[in-house]
C-alpha cells in the first residue's frame, strides 16, 4: 500500500484588524478551532471564486469597455456559491435537529 502524497503547505503573513481578531478568538473559545486553521479553511473553500475573479481581471484588461461587466459576472458567480453553501449548512443544520429530536426520544 502507498503512502498518500501530503499536500505542501504554504505559510502566509496577514494583516487583520482588531475586530476579526475578536471574532476569530471567539470561535476559538466556542470551538476550540483554532484561528488559522478557520481562515486557512476558508480560503481553501473559495479557491473557485479566486480563481474566477482572477480570470476576470485578466480579461477586463483585455476588454476594458467590458471590464464592470465582467468582474459585476465573476462577483454574482461567487455569491451563487456562497448561497448554495449556505443553503447545504442549513440542511445539515436541519438534519442536527431532527437527529437530536429523535435521540431525546429514545
Amino acid at each position: 500500500m502507498t503512502a498518500k502524497p501530503r499536500k505542501r503547505l504554504n505559510r502566509l503573513t496577514l494583516t487583520i484588524s482588531d475586530e476579526l481578531k475578536a471574532a476569530l478568538a471567539e470561535l476559538n473559545d466556542a470551538t476550540g478551532v483554532a484561528a488559522a486553521s478557520f481562515v486557512a479553511e476558508i480560503i481553501e473553500g473559495n479557491i473557485p471564486m479566486i480563481r474566477g475573479i482572477a480570470d476576470a481581471a485578466r480579461k477586463a484588461k483585455e476588454e476594458p469597455g467590458r471590464a464592470l461587466e465582467l468582474m459585476q459576472r465573476a462577483m454574482l458567480e461567487a455569491l451563487h456559491g456562497v448561497s448554495e453553501v449556505q443553503l447545504e449548512l442549513m440542511d445539515e443544520q436541519a438534519k442536527l435537529r431532527t437527529f437530536q429530536r429523535k435521540e431525546g426520544k429514545e
